[in-house]
């Protein structure tokens, strides 16, 4: 069994940038219109590490889905969102169209992503 130390290096970061983010990317039409695909190398390399061991088991079990929660840090709002894993290895956040319709985000906008409280917390960024 192996343990991965997780740090809290993201509490000391300037993040009004969308590159201090640990996880970010550019939206695209995609994103916007319906799931929000994640980068896999940051989903694996920083969220994975800091999911709870049941959601963790859940994307292995469960057809590749979790339940999580994942909040907007300009808006103070909470969502549950399913995080999948789909067969080619990628990764989407279903239910992402309640927050694109809601803030009415465009493709082009930035998006930063970080673990923290138990919750993926995001910002939106300007073009």
């Amino acid at each position: 069994m192996s343990c991965t130390a997780v740090s809290n290096f993201d509490d000391f970061l300037n993040l009004e940038s969308m590159h201090n983010w640990p996880v970010n990317k550019q939206l695209t039409d995609e994103d916007v219109r319906s799931c929000l695909t994640l980068p896999t190398e940051g989903v694996e390399k920083y969220i994975m590490p800091r999911l709870p061991l049941e959601q963790s088991e859940n994307l292995v079990r469960n057809s590749g889905k979790t339940v999580m929660a994942v909040y907007d840090v300009e808006r103070s709002i909470r969502y549950d969102m399913k995080l999948v894993k789909e067969q080619e290895g990628g990764y989407k956040l279903e239910d992402w169209d309640q927050v694109s319709m809601l803030r009415r985000i465009q493709a082009s906008q930035g998006i930063g992503m970080s673990w923290r409280n138990g919750m993926l917390h995001f910002k939106i960024f300007s073009n």
